[in-house]
């Protein structure tokens, strides 16, 4: 079974001449830590970091018998193309088959593209790519005119939780925590705080009562 590395460009389809040893994988998980009193730390997920791509491979400068079929001896060529996605911030299509499925196919933006050459291989490169998932905005948006400037504005509804603007009253129910109070009011549990300082009678931001009435400030 044959494996092949190639890229799209704009109609163009560039296959490497030689497949890399290997193509690192990576995705992290972003995660906020917040500190309770009496519960000490605690670590809520955020959200997923799009994926990164990383490899390393030779691009002869002449033909070699371990090149892939179809492909040619020109290292430049490559390189400009790499180069050329990057500086016009413009997404290329990653892909790595093994012919009957394509384990990898993502747009990617061109993140560093690193260049080396040996000494003793005239004209050959060894080039680094490391390539980022592409994610292009989900929201649209709209030009309004001020009259000191051009903003933009989104043309999606507001959060369900818009910061707090003037001071509020909040009758605890069953249930009720004050982080989860302080999110629903600031979107962030950790604002919690700003409630007992406003509110002298809280002695323990874990001994809350259902029928108490706080003072939610702006």
């Amino acid at each position: 079974m044959s494996y092949s590395v190639y890229f799209k460009y704009g109609s163009k389809k560039y296959k490497l001449p030689v497949n890399p040893e290997e193509i690192k994988r990576s995705r992290e998980l972003n995660i906020e830590t917040y500190q309770v009193l009496e519960e000490g730390q605690v670590s809520i997920p955020s959200y997923c970091a799009l994926e990164e791509f990383s490899f390393e491979t030779e691009f002869p400068s002449q033909d070699v018998n371990y090149m892939e079929p179809g492909t040619e001896a020109e290292a430049d060529y490559y390189e400009k193309m790499f180069r050329k996605a990057q500086k016009n911030k413009k997404p290329i299509r990653f892909i790595a088959s093994n012919d009957i499925s394509d384990d990898i196919s993502v747009k990617v933006l061109v993140k560093s593209v690193d260049i080396v050459e040996k000494a003793g291989e005239e004209g050959d490169k060894y080039i680094s790519l490391t390539l980022m998932e592409y994610k292009g905005a989900g929201k649209r948006y709209v030009a309004v005119q001020t009259p000191d400037a051009t903003v933009k504005q989104e043309e999606t509804p507001l959060a369900e939780n818009p910061a707090v603007t003037a001071n509020k009253t909040h009758t605890v129910q069953s249930g009720d925590t004050l982080w989860g109070i302080a999110k629903k009011y600031y979107g962030n549990g950790s604002q919690y705080p700003k409630i007992m300082s406003a509110n002298p009678d809280i002695k323990n931001a874990n001994l809350i009562y259902p029928g108490q009435v706080f003072t939610i400030p702006a």
